[in-house]
Order: structure tokens, then sequence, then C-alpha cells
């Protein structure tokens, strides 16, 4: 009997020793699940992806804005002022953003003849405030500011505008001086006309073929002593058009090119501050011209992927690129390579695609980091001004605004979730600076491409 009693308790003390450890398990289970979600959408203020942000003069994260998911926001179709590239940060798109009903239940959209449409309420402020400067308005405000200080007569509304301009040195001081190099076509050479033009500085051209097809243009932001000059190379080693002199790369470079090196150095440096570079769409038209006599066709075809000759014969002649640019400036001079924006044809610009592909393969084997301007605006053809070149517009101030993030990053700034965490450091050399984020940036792309 007694025997019966203890394994009657004994069975007792197992099931409820099971029970109790599967309700811990199950509790235990529960809060890191709720923790892991709690601490994974619910990033503090002063964070970037879950981890506290070190603003002191010697530390910095290494978040590239553009290199994320987002998207283009612009305030309209013609604006050359407020636009920006918006990332997807924090993971807003699975929180407020996405609901498709408001707090009374009233649906935020509305149907019109069976069509759904959502209102243009953006930007939120906890969106926006994430999104990377907007130098290009930045230069503007203060292009104003001056002209407003210079007009004013009462000293009260004048002392006004001092102030604002004051301001606004206190954020652009770090542009003294510098040097931007552009090489590449006429997509660059209308990028930085637009550009040119707006800030009311005047581009001087320098003697070169007169097929136009290779040129030197400069222009020179007064208030700051800003220097941006851009090569355009043109056919290299290719003949593009009837009755054309065939020049090689080598030839334009020594007849054109090293002449004028020494007009685009920066402040620290005997080189310029920042080189962007790309020769897709010259590539684009020799290759698709070939094919096309090859098959004796009437018209170049778009749709067409390279093969692997034309991609080795591609890579090799934009190795030989970096390689004479690192010759002239240095190996240590920032170089990135512009990934090419599409053409505006009625086939698939496959063509590019493929070729942009090799290059990203070639700059990941070279060192140079990628400028993905072609691939955000890719699709954006109504904002083209002919077939390749894109207008002055909120895309021409996407491009200002990320070639101002790169050069701001050459002085030693770095900028984290829209926040300016570090600022330039004019002790910094150019090199310094760049290399702080540079292997960080270069294993992404790695990765990514």
């Amino acid at each position: 009997m007694q025997s019966h009693f203890y394994k009657v308790l004994a069975k007792n003390l197992l099931a409820a020793t099971v029970v109790g450890a599967l309700f811990l398990t199950l509790q235990l289970s529960s809060r890191l699940t709720t923790s892991e979600t709690e601490e994974s959408a619910e990033y503090p203020a002063d964070s970037t992806y879950g981890n506290k942000l070190i603003s002191s003069k010697n530390s910095y994260e290494c978040i590239n804005p553009y290199a994320q998911p987002g998207f283009i926001w612009m305030e309209t179709r013609t604006t050359i002022d407020n636009t920006t590239w918006v990332p997807f940060y924090g993971g807003l798109l699975d929180k407020q953003f996405s609901q498709l009903w408001d707090t009374k239940r009233v649906p935020v959209d509305k149907v019109v003849n069976g069509t759904r449409y959502f209102p243009n309420s953006f930007p939120p402020n906890d969106l926006f405030k994430n999104a990377p400067t907007q130098w290009f308005q930045l230069l503007l405000k203060y292009k104003n500011a001056a002209d407003a200080a210079s007009a004013e007569e009462g000293p009260g509304r004048k002392a006004e505008s001092v102030k604002a301009l004051r301001e606004l040195e206190k954020k652009l001081y770090w542009l003294k001086n510098r040097s931007l190099l552009v090489v590449g076509d006429s997509v660059d050479g209308s990028l930085v006309t637009h550009l040119c033009n707006s800030l009311e500085a005047p581009l001087e051209y320098g003697s070169t073929n007169a097929s136009n097809e290779t040129s030197i243009a400069t222009c020179n932001i007064k208030e700051w002593k800003l220097r941006i000059t851009h090569w355009q190379l043109g056919c290299v080693g290719h003949r593009c058009r009837a009755g054309e002199t065939i020049e090689s790369i080598d030839q334009k470079w020594d007849r054109y090119f090293i002449p004028n090196s020494g007009s685009v150095m920066g402040q620290s440096d005997p080189a310029p501050d920042l080189v962007i570079f790309q020769l897709g769409l010259w590539g684009v038209n020799f290759f698709g011209d070939q094919q096309r006599k090859y098959v004796n066709g009437k018209e170049i075809d778009h749709s067409r992927t390279l093969n692997i000759r034309e991609l080795a014969v591609y890579t090799r002649l934009l190795r030989h690129i970096i390689s004479k640019l690192r010759d002239i400036y240095g190996y240590h001079t920032p170089i990135l390579y512009r990934t090419v924006a599409l053409k505006n044809t009625e086939e698939q610009d496959a063509t590019a695609l493929t070729l942009d592909s090799a290059a990203r393969y070639a700059c990941r084997e070279l060192d140079v980091e990628i400028m993905d301007f072609g691939w955000l605006v890719r699709g954006y053809y109504s904002f083209y001004s002919d077939d390749v070149n894109i207008d002055k517009g909120p895309l021409s101030t996407l491009w200002v605004n990320m070639v101002f993030w790169y050069l701001f990053r050459t002085q030693g700034g770095v900028e984290v979730r829209g926040d300016l965490v570090r600022t330039a450091d004019m002790d910094m050399t150019t090199s310094d600076a760049w290399n702080m984020c540079h292997d960080t940036f270069m294993k992404d792309l790695k990765i990514r491409s």
C-alpha cells in the first residue's frame, strides 16, 4: 500500500515538473520574442541601427545613405532645390506609414472611377529627418542671402541678412578652396553645367579638338573659391562619327588633359579633392555600332547584352583610365565610378546594364568605390532633356547632393541618418579623411556586387 502511494506521488511530481518546465520555456520564449521585436522596431532617436552614436572627434560610423534602400522625394517635377534621397531607416515603412485607415477608421485613400489614390502627405518629420543633407539647397540659400545682404540698405534688415549668411557659412565653410574633377561624357557635362549656372558661375572652356566630342570646361564658385572641372573624353580610341579624326585615349591624355591637370588642384594636396569618372555611353555607342555593322543593321540594338570579349575590352579600357588618373594625381586621391544612366529609348538598355556590371567588377578589383547615381535615376526618362542627358531639375539636384556628400567626406565629415555627427577637419589630409570609411564601403561593394 505504501509502495503504491509513493509511486503515485512520484508520477504527480514528474508531471508537475514537466508542466512547470514547459511553462517557464514558453514564458522565456515569449519574452525573447517581445524583446527582439521591440529592439528591432524601436530605435532610440540618437541611434543608428540600434547602436548608440558616438559623436566625438575621433569616432564615426560608416553608413552611405545612397547605398541604402529608399526613394527619390521631390517637391515638384521642376524644382531645383528641394529634392532628396530618402533611405528606409528604422523600419518606418512597417509602422504608421503603411496604414490604410486613420485613427477614426476612415480610409486615407480614395477611389475614383475604380482607381485607388493615396494622398501625398509626405514628408513626415520622423522619416524626412533621416534624409542626407541637401547641400545644393544650402548653396542656393547662401547665394540668395549674400545677394540680399548686399542689396539691403536699412540697418535692421541688413543685419538679419548678415546673420542668416553667417549661419550658412558655419555649415559650408569646408568648401573653401576645394576642387572637384568630373571625367565622363555629356551627361556629366550637363550636370556640371546645371550646377554652375544655378550658382551663376560662368563656365570657361579649354581648347580641344574641333569635333566637340572631347572638351574641357571649368567653373569657379567665387564665394568659396570652389573649382569644378569637367573632362569629356569622348570616343576613346574609336571613330564615332564620319569624318572624325581618330585619337587614342593616350593621345588625348597627352594633348589635352595633362596640360590642364595642374588647374584642378585642391587646397591641401597637389590633386583634386575628389575625382568622379565613367565612360559608359561612349562604350555603349561603340559596341552597338560595331554590332550594327557586323549584322548589316540600320539601327543600334540597345536590348543586346554585351558578350564576354566586349566586356573584357571595356574593363581593360576602364582600368587604363583609372591608371592614368592615378599616374597624375597619385593612388591616394579619392576616385568614384559613377554608374551609367540608361538611354531614353524604346528598347531596354541592356547593353548599359551589362557594361555597368563589368565596371562594378573592375572597380571592386581596383579598390575604387561606386557612386550609384545611374542606378537611382533609372526609369526617370521624363526628366531627360534628350535621349541621354538629364535636364535641370530634381535629378540634377540629386546629383549635386550626392557629389557634395562625397566631397564632405573627403574633408573628414561624417553624416549618419541625416545627422552631421562629425564636422569637417581642415587639418586632416584628404586621403586620411577618405580612408576612414573606405575599407568599410569597399567591403559592402564586394558583398553587393
